[in-house]
């Protein structure tokens, strides 16, 4: 067979899922071949005899990589490259993707989000804002969160943002004048600098999850819904802070 297909991988995992497959050499994976392995954390190994029903011990699965000599797959067009090209990097494990692929961008958006988050961060610290600090602080370890679960292909745990549950984010970013004792923000140049610095990082938290609706959507749907909803619930969660500071509570 020269050419791997993604059906032709589907019916080997139905037996079971192994930890490493195969390509012989003169063989071609498909682009969807490629990122199924990807998916399922399987390691692409380059050699002349395809054991991807072999089971290798933990202790020996390191030798036998490095002897058959692992080499980088496109998840593109399923090409194997020696070494990783310039304008590529990698999705997981060995799978390549251009530099300016959607799951690549995502993960652009969101390091820019972090360093922003951390703009934010110092000049709280500045100004001895503890609480502000410990707010923006859930706020950067989520978005780490997710950068580990796209990157490791791992679920996204459900935890609360600042303080709060989903309903609770719900509530009180629709409601702030029962929760607050104020309207809802529109923001003007004439408002303290904290509100203005929240706000840019709202809006980087859209266009995060945006590009992370790019990234995630196939023709069969949308993957890694627990990504986009953490996301929604973030931008809330940013808002709110806006809110609280608008309120006075920051003080």
């Amino acid at each position: 067979m020269k050419v791997i297909a993604e059906s032709f991988l589907r019916d080997i995992f139905r037996k079971g899922i192994p930890r490493t497959f195969t390509v012989e050499e003169g063989q071609i994976l498909t682009p969807s071949a490629a990122q199924l392995l990807s998916e399922k954390r399987v390691e692409i190994v380059m050699g002349k005899k395809n054991e991807a029903l072999c089971d290798i011990p933990a202790k020996e699965e390191k030798k036998t990589q490095s002897s058959a000599g692992l080499k980088y797959v496109s998840a593109i067009d399923g090409g194997v490259h020696e070494t990783k090209p310039e304008h590529m990097t990698q999705l997981h494990g060995r799978v390549l993707v251009p530099k300016d692929h959607p799951r690549i961008f995502f993960r652009g958006k969101l390091d820019s989000l972090q360093s922003k988050i951390l703009v934010r961060q110092r000049r709280a610290h500045e100004n001895k804002n503890e609480k502000l600090l410990k707010d923006l602080g859930g706020i950067l370890d989520l978005a780490r969160a997710i950068m580990k679960a796209d990157v490791l292909d791992e679920p996204l745990e459900e935890n609360k943002i600042i303080g709060l549950t989903e309903d609770e984010l719900r509530a009180q970013s629709h409601n702030p004048k029962k929760y607050f004792g104020i309207g809802h923000l529109i923001p003007e140049f004439d408002m303290s600098e904290t509100v203005i610095g929240l706000n840019m990082l709202r809006t980087s938290v859209r266009e995060t999850e945006v590009a992370a609706v790019k990234a995630f959507r196939s023709e069969f749907g949308i993957k890694r819904q627990d990504i986009l909803q953490t996301l929604n619930r973030m931008s809330s969660a940013v808002y709110i802070m806006m809110l609280k500071d608008g309120a006075g509570l920051y003080k």
